[in-house]
């Protein structure tokens, strides 16, 4: 699964939710895949062994019993956009995975190389069980920012374009005097 459905999808389900971070919930969407991707890559030397550890159900519970233990909403969150991600990679097809290590190692992948796997997993939207997905967190995305379009022009007023006024300002301010 790519960029689009985990994020997009992950921040739909938060509709179902009074309280939730927006922010945790769309990190934990991706950490999975932010974990054990270059885990792979650095230990198993290839993109496509990237679901390892984070990828498992013995990661998911030990974030429900911090989450837990806590009671805090960021992590609440983390753990619920963890969930979505683990549900949309089916991870129950792969249960040596996650179930891991109650199976065993980790079944190993073909080694590629990143060119490889960035082709590979392009040529996957060809799948509709992997274009539907995400096309709707796409869509979902779009209409997140636009619904939000307000806030983000008054963050983008904030911190892209006042800064460079005060650059500006700055260096006015010093080759005045030349």
């Amino acid at each position: 699964m790519l960029l689009f459905a985990h994020v997009g999808l992950a921040l739909a389900s938060a509709r179902l939710f009074s309280h939730v971070n927006l922010a945790f919930l769309a990190l934990g969407s991706m950490l999975p895949d932010i974990i054990d991707k270059p885990l792979g890559l650095i230990i198993f030397g290839s993109p496509s062994m990237g679901r390892t550890i984070a990828h498992t159900l013995l990661f998911l519970l030990l974030l429900v019993a911090l989450a837990s233990y806590s009671r805090d909403i960021r992590l609440s969150s983390l753990t619920w956009g963890v969930l979505i991600h683990l549900s949309l990679d089916f991870m129950w097809n792969s249960p040596t995975t996650l179930l891991w290590p109650l199976m065993g190692p980790f079944p190993m992948a073909p080694i590629i190389d990143t060119l490889s796997y960035l082709e590979m997993l392009l040529f996957g939207l060809k799948n509709p069980g992997i274009a539907i997905p995400e096309i709707a967190g796409l869509a979902y995305l779009i209409s997140f920012a636009y619904a939000r379009r307000r806030r983000v022009s008054a963050w983008i007023d904030r911190y892209l374009k006042q800064p460079r006024e005060k650059a500006g300002w700055i260096l006015q301010a010093l080759f005045r005097g030349t």
